[in-house]
């Protein structure tokens, strides 16, 4: 059984979770043994002219633990070195890494909270705990005897992970609260694992430790779907090293930025959907104390100044990127212009000439490619016994065409992802269509209308129903041939006074009554029209208003019921309530399994299904709602051990 106090905590987490800006063109660099280089100032100055000549704006600090922040002059040394990196060597991004929550809570917000300059705090929170690494989290590892023992965790990797997820709740939070960042180094895990990291945490830095750039891509790609699995935007940051076993002998010989660029054209080059989700926000290196660089003798270094882009240097036609070069100094770009940053919309090789301290260098170069968008078109076919056919007359402009979507009245139809797609409904229907390039565009909007077909009177059965509330109840059938109309019959019992409500056929197989007499029992029957022409009455059906707390069969559907609100480990937590763009939903599982999560309207129709893996204990599923219909849903959970429903309401 789950503690009352993980659930009140859970609760604090969505309660104080807030939004936050991301830059898009992160360059970062862990900085080891950082308290022996704090209050040397030829160590400090070597390491932030360093950072800056290699274009990186971000460095995280390691070995904070050994900084006594409780001394006002200890405290003071680096609030002048923060405030001197962001301000004199233009660094604006400073993390803090730690390996649990309460280094955070007891040092970092703390001194955060004591400065009154903004240039003198952390302003990203980083979780270093390595819950993958079997020889850490194991019997007698320094995880196992440092952290998961003294916390009731076990000394495995699950045991690991369960430690690891839920200090990652509580940081998230905090840098909520501190208007920071929260990012989290993570190596090897399973996608249930990624869908609870992605859910907790606002950047990724993923593990690519290779020799050279060639297979960094794909040294990660498998990691990187699992991380996309929820079908939500991701903010994830390669991370290499320069460690000898790895890119250190490299590095001697190309600049820091390569293995991006290589990382990037391969990311562009991928024709996986997934990748959609997926927002590359820069690169990290591991780290300071393994990277080629001179030693600093109070002058200036004259290493290659570096170039970077804010993003990818692939574009799609109508797209830009940011192109900067370092910070204090003067500047002549290729395209003559003299300003630090150049946005670049036009394909083109582009570098520029650096001066700093009446020094001239030439950057390294970078290419730009303009890819062209897609056209998007359709042609609508003739009608027929499948409906209508709407046929894509759509091309690539650029590479192949990889992903199609059909909409219709502007929101996506679920599983119409072919060339082709039938009209069953009428509505404005458009395609959107997007290349290996991942350059998308949208068609113009048709109008469709469904043939009225010749009118068939059929005597509905299959009657079911299912209470609401205490005055209104939804009532079902089996689906009907075609008719003009259905009319459905009610009247409360011991009463002579009879309801009728008639309604165009859409297809429905059912009607909410409203309403109606609290704890009442009805009788209710249901036919069909054409014209003026009925069929017979169906056989009769009852009903009692009031509270139901279980779900009614009828012809093998099931209509979900609103639950009594539970206090034990068979609930489903939806939040926030209403929803609007998304909704996260919180449970618990026994056991690592498959499973699947879905969203069902008041009819019984299934308008969305997310396949997805559990891991052992509690679990955090988030799914996009933007393009559903506001109404109400009941969200079900399945698995092997779990049947778990909740009634929801959407927003937009």
């Amino acid at each position: 059984m789950k503690s009352i106090y993980s659930r009140l905590l859970l609760v604090c987490f969505f309660l104080t979770t807030a939004a936050f800006s991301q830059s898009t063109n992160f360059r970062g660099i862990y900085v080891d043994k950082f308290s022996q280089i704090l209050g040397n100032p030829v160590k400090e100055d070597s390491l932030l002219h360093y950072a800056q000549d290699s274009s990186f704006n971000y460095l995280a600090l390691y070995d904070l633990h050994n900084v006594n922040f409780s001394n006002s002059s200890s405290v003071s040394t680096l609030a002048n070195f923060i405030r001197k990196a962001r301000e004199v060597y233009g660094i604006t991004n400073i993390g803090a890494v730690g390996e649990s929550y309460s280094t955070f809570q007891n040092n970092i917000a703390p001194y955060n909270n004591s400065r009154t300059n903004a240039n003198e705090k952390f302003n990203v929170f980083n979780l270093e705990f390595e819950f993958w690494t079997t020889s850490s989290v194991n019997p007698g590892g320094y995880y196992c005897t440092q952290y998961l023992q003294p916390n009731n965790c076990g000394c495995d990797s699950s045991g690991g992970f369960k430690y690891y997820i839920s200090q990652l709740h509580k940081i998230d939070s905090l840098a909520s609260v501190q208007g920071a960042i929260s990012e989290t180094y993570v190596g090897w895990f399973n996608q249930g694992q990624a869908q609870q990291i992605v859910s907790n945490t606002d950047r990724i830095l993923l593990h690519a430790y290779r020799i050279d750039p060639s297979s960094v891509f794909g040294y990660s790609k498998t990691r990187l779907s699992y991380l996309a699995s929820l079908n939500q935007p991701v903010d994830v940051m390669p991370i290499f090293s320069s460690e000898p076993a790895f890119m250190g002998p490299w590095l001697n010989s190309h600049a820091n930025g390569e293995s991006y660029s290589k990382y990037q054209t391969d990311f562009n080059a991928d024709v996986n959907t997934w990748k959609s989700h997926i927002r590359l926000q820069g690169y990290h290196w591991f780290d300071y104390g393994y990277m080629p660089h001179p030693a600093y003798n109070g002058t200036t270094t004259t290493t290659t100044p570096t170039i970077t882009a804010s993003g990818s240097l692939a574009l799609c036609a109508g797209d830009n990127v940011t192109l900067t070069a370092p910070a204090n100094a003067s500047y002549l770009w290729s395209n003559g212009s003299t300003s630090r940053s150049i946005v670049v919309s036009a394909a083109g090789v582009y570098s520029c000439e650096v001066n700093q301290s009446g020094t001239t260098q030439t950057s390294n170069s970078l290419t730009v490619v303009v890819n062209a968008l897609p056209t998007a078109s359709f042609t609508v076919g003739a009608p027929g016994s499948n409906g209508v056919p709407l046929i894509s007359t759509s091309t690539a402009g650029s590479g192949t065409i990889s992903s199609m979507r059909w909409y219709r009245d502007g929101s996506s139809i679920s599983g119409a992802t072919s060339s082709t797609y039938s009209v069953t409904q009428d509505g404005n229907y458009s395609l959107m269509v997007t290349n290996s390039n991942g350059c998308s565009q949208l068609s113009a909007a048709q109008s469709v209308t469904i043939p009225i077909a010749t009118c068939i009177l059929t005597t509905p059965s299959g009657l079911g129903s299912a209470c609401l509330s205490q005055t209104s109840v939804l009532v079902s059938w089996t689906s009907v041939m075609q008719t003009d109309s259905i009319i459905v019959r009610y009247k409360q019992d011991g009463t002579n006074t009879y309801y009728y409500l008639r309604m165009p056929n859409t297809g429905q197989q059912s009607v909410l009554l409203t309403n109606l007499v609290p704890n009442a029992r009805y009788t209710w029957r249901v036919k069909t029209m054409c014209g003026n022409t009925a069929s017979s009455y169906s056989n009769k059906g009852t009903f009692k208003t009031g509270n139901i707390s279980s779900a009614v069969v009828s012809n093998n559907r099931t209509i979900l019921q609103e639950v009594d609100a539970q206090t034990d480990e068979d609930e489903i937590i939806a939040y926030p309530v209403p929803a609007n763009e998304s909704i996260q939903f919180y449970f618990f599982a026994d056991n690592e399994q498959n499973g699947e999560i879905s969203l069902m309207d008041l009819s019984g129709r299934i308008v969305l299904t997310i396949p997805t893996q559990l891991v052992e204990g509690d679990n955090t599923i988030r799914i996009q709602t933007e393009d559903i219909k506001p109404g109400i849903y009941f969200a079900s959970v399945k698995t092997d051990g779990i049947a778990l429903t909740k009634r929801i309401l959407l927003q937009h």
